[in-house]
């Protein structure tokens, strides 16, 4: 009796080791009420697929994982699983999580491999962000891809650390002389990409490789549209950066004294056009 008494006491004690060891942080909670459920405004449209591979999952294996939810009910993540779940008259499991706001929902979601820059700006954009929405204008007008609009609008050739971190985060943010000198930039740059390719869809390496001629003191956009009018076939080839530069060098050149040649290729490689650091600005938030 006295052993066994030595046993529970024992057993007691590890029990109370683990319990200072592993605290409740919260509770899964199911239901079956789905009109309690509400969307966050903003959030992504799902693609058949993956809601495809969610009830494949389910099916096979349903491991019950919940979705986070805020105490009026918003869904904050899994709003795929609950349409699924839903379709399947399953129980819903939540957890309830105030904290969640509705903009944490980008910043929760950027690192997961299929959570994009466009969803991103999507989602801010909803949410009538100025900066967010000013992306959203120049990629129409100028009929250009995302990534290259966000770098471009800070001054960048390509997405930085820095600027891809407050751009998931939502604290992209833009000047007015920024926007200004975005526009000085992709204003010629369309005209003459429509020279060969009227209405198109501005390809990326084109838009950096010009970019980047563009910091060369012998650079002319005047050039430029000569060259795309007379010998602008011999871009059809090209499909990557490295085509277009050394296709582009050669066209640029063609004709020209050597102290009026450019000779791209030899500027990018030795990185000739990085900017200056930026002054302080006044931002459009």
């Amino acid at each position: 009796m006295i052993t066994s008494t030595k046993i529970m006491l024992t057993r007691k004690t590890k029990m109370k080791k683990q319990e200072d060891k592993h605290k409740q942080h919260t509770i899964v909670y199911k239901t079956k009420d789905y009109g309690w459920f509400k969307k966050t405004k903003g959030n992504r449209a799902a693609t058949a697929a993956h809601k495809r591979k969610i009830r494949n999952s389910i099916v096979e294996n349903d491991l019950k994982l919940p979705i986070f939810v805020t105490e009026d009910g918003t869904i904050r993540d899994g709003h795929n699983t609950f349409e699924v779940r839903k379709e399947l008259s399953q129980d819903i499991y939540y957890m309830i999580s105030p904290e969640f706001e509705a903009l944490d929902v980008p910043r929760f979601n950027s690192g997961r491999e299929n959570w994009s820059f466009t969803n991103t700006l999507d989602f801010y954009t909803t949410r009538q962000k100025k900066s967010y929405r000013v992306v959203a204008g120049k990629m129409s007008r100028y009929n250009m891809p995302i990534q290259e609009t966000v770098a471009l609008l800070k001054g960048e050739m390509s997405v930085s650390k820095y600027t891809n971190e407050d751009w998931k985060w939502g604290r992209y943010n833009l000047s007015m002389e920024e926007i200004k000198k975005f526009d000085s930039l992709l204003k010629p740059m369309r005209k003459a990409f429509d020279i060969r390719y009227p209405g198109d869809k501005m390809q990326r390496p084109f838009i950096r490789t010009i970019a980047k001629a563009t910091k060369n003191s012998n650079f002319s956009w005047d050039r430029l549209n000569t060259v795309m009018r007379n010998n602008g076939a011999k871009l059809d080839g090209c499909r990557n950066e490295t085509d277009y530069i050394n296709t582009l060098s050669n066209m640029l050149d063609k004709g020209l004294t050597k102290t009026k040649k450019i000779n791209l290729k030899r500027f990018i490689e030795d990185k000739l056009y990085l900017e200056e650091p930026k002054q302080e600005e006044t931002v459009l938030h």
